[in-house]
Parts: C-alpha cells; sequence; structure tokens
C-alpha cells in the first residue's frame, strides 16, 4: 500500500509540475487541495505531499492559513535565476564541446537548419522545438548528471516555456537568436571550448533580456 501511495505522489507531483512548468497554473495563482484531489481523482494526502515536494523545489509557495500558490517571482528573482541559466547553459556548452560525439554534433547542427526553415516559412512552432531540441542536446552531451539536475531545476522555477513563443514571434529578434546559434554550432565545430561556452552566455543573455523584460511586464500588471 505505501508503494502504491508513492506512485500516485509521483504522478501527481509530476502532472502538477508540468501544468506549472508548460503555465497551465499562473504565477501567483491559488492552487486548491480539494480541486486538485477531485481533479486528479485522488485523495488529499497524495497532494498535500505533491504541493510539498513542489514548494523544496521553489515552484509553489505554502502560506499558513491562506493556502498553497504558485511562486511568482519577483524581479530580483528573475535576474538572478537568468543570471545562473546563463553560468550554467556557458559550462553545458564547453562540456559538449570536448566531449560531444559527432552523432550529437549533427544533432545539433540540424537543429540549425530546422532553424533557418522556420524562418523562411514563418514557422514559429518548428523554430521553437528546434531551439529546445538545440539546448537539450548540448546539456545531455556535456554528459553531467548534476548540471542537468541543477539547470532542469532551475527552469523549473520560471514560466520559461510559456514565454518562448513570445519572444520568437518577433521576427527581428528570431533571426538574431538564429545567428546566435549558427555561432554556438561554429565554435563546436571548431572545438572551442572557450569560444563555445562564450557564444552560449551571450545566446542565453540575449534571450533572458527578452523574455524578462516581457515577464517582468506580466508580473507589474498581474
Amino acid at each position: 500500500m505505501a508503494i502504491l501511495t508513492l506512485g500516485i505522489t509521483a504522478q501527481v507531483t509530476n502532472a502538477i509540475r508540468e501544468a506549472i512548468v508548460t503555465g497551465e497554473y499562473e504565477p501567483g495563482q491559488k492552487l486548491s487541495e480539494t480541486a486538485l484531489s477531485e481533479h486528479f481523482q485522488v485523495s488529499r494526502t497524495p497532494i498535500r505531499e505533491a504541493l510539498k515536494q513542489l514548494e523544496r523545489e521553489g515552484l509553489v509557495e505554502i502560506i499558513p492559513r491562506v493556502g498553497t500558490c504558485v511562486t511568482k517571482p519577483t524581479e530580483q528573482e528573475l535576474r538572478e535565476l537568468f543570471t545562473l541559466k546563463e553560468v550554467l547553459e556557458g559550462l553545458a556548452a564547453g562540456l559538449f564541446t570536448e566531449k560531444g560525439d559527432l552523432a550529437e554534433i549533427e544533432k545539433v547542427r540540424q537543429t540549425v537548419t530546422d532553424m533557418e526553415k522556420a524562418l523562411q516559412t514563418s514557422d514559429n512552432k518548428l523554430y521553437v522545438e528546434a531551439n529546445s531540441i538545440f539546448h537539450e542536446t548540448i546539456l545531455e552531451g556535456a554528459n553531467s548528471s548534476k548540471l542537468s539536475y541543477m539547470l532542469n531545476l532551475l527552469l523549473n522555477q520560471i514560466p520559461y516555456n510559456r514565454y518562448v513563443f513570445i519572444t520568437i514571434g518577433d521576427p527581428v529578434r528570431r533571426e538574431q537568436s538564429l545567428k546566435e546559434h549558427k555561432a554556438i554550432l561554429n565554435a563546436i565545430e571548431k572545438g572551442d571550448r572557450m569560444e563555445a561556452e562564450k557564444a552560449m552566455r551571450e545566446h542565453v543573455r540575449a534571450s533572458g533580456e527578452e523574455l524578462r523584460r516581457d515577464i517582468e511586464r506580466k508580473l507589474k500588471n498581474s
């Protein structure tokens, strides 16, 4: 019975986490244990345990006598989160340049080709998908479980995926983003770790500035 309960709790935790990360539950939104229990058709015990785990991950805030709310990052927190993202993704690019095999490099190369195609056809969905695979492949190829854990934990604290489409929707930013991805790929192909790390950091910094400005506007207006 304990094993079954743990399994249900894990499933519920994953489902709520996914809803927060993708923006289904918005920053500041109150989460009702009763409503979640009814939605997932489970008792309130696994819901309560799931929310405690998500609080440890920084995704929700449990406020005594008020309830549980999706974490609403402050402007200072956003600056800190994006600064760390820049450092961690830069490190991933450097490690990938040293460790990445030919198949992984070819996969990264293909994503850039897909981004070019998406730019030519104004296919934002394809661009976002290729962008996601680009970064995921580099992180996986860096072959550092600790780095992957830290970066994914960090990204979960930002409603990041919600805003990627908004940023890419700007044709000027989309074109500049493609140039940045090409610069990263070029450094990887040359085997230049320092250049790859620098190019990735510059790309993340530029993307982060666009995303952070949009997030901050939404937070101020919410």
